[in-house]
């Protein structure tokens, strides 16, 4: 399945073995590695992250001129009730409104593909951008988990959004 948007213009698909190399490098961010837990270490880790198939999860590349630029998707999916987002893009392609369109796009195409009657997501406190796009794509914040994960000895706190059907 792709899905497509016209402005900006970009498509999200699944990924290809031809990705690999580019989603990685766009992947080692120092400002996308704050936010996750951990990140790959080289191209067989980054590959595990890139063609994980699950039942319980769903992902796109987000792809602009054949790169792939960055990934969107939805993991603990459970069909008829609720499932969590996730997405990043490459520091290139950030401000320009590509990440908040996909987020819609995906939205809207998870509820309908799974019958979903909610979607969540965590972003931490520190990463307003992030919760800008969430915020702009129709979620509302139903609050702040405190302490939420530990990462190198820190504490950290997400908010929790939801987009409810």
């Amino acid at each position: 399945m792709i899905l497509k948007s016209q402005n900006p213009k970009f498509i999200l698909r699944p990924a290809k073995k031809s990705d690999l190399q580019c989603w990685f490098k766009n992947y080692q961010d120092k400002d996308t590695a704050r936010n996750f837990m951990s990140m790959p270490k080289n191209l067989k880790e980054a590959g595990k992250e890139l063609f994980h198939k699950s039942k319980n999860s769903e992902n796109f590349v987000i792809d602009i001129d054949g790169e792939a630029v960055g990934s969107i998707g939805i993991h603990d999916i459970i069909k008829g009730h609720k499932a969590i987002i996730s997405y990043w893009i490459a520091k290139k392609c950030r401000g320009k409104g590509i990440t908040t369109k996909a987020v819609k796009i995906v939205t809207e195409y998870f509820f309908k593909k799974h019958k979903l009657k909610r979607i969540s997501g965590n972003v931490r406190t520190f990463n307003k951008p992030s919760a800008r796009v969430l915020e702009k794509s129709g979620y509302k914040l139903e609050g702040i988990l405190r302490k939420n994960k530990l990462k190198k000895g820190k504490f950290m706190d997400d908010m929790v959004y939801a987009y409810v059907k």
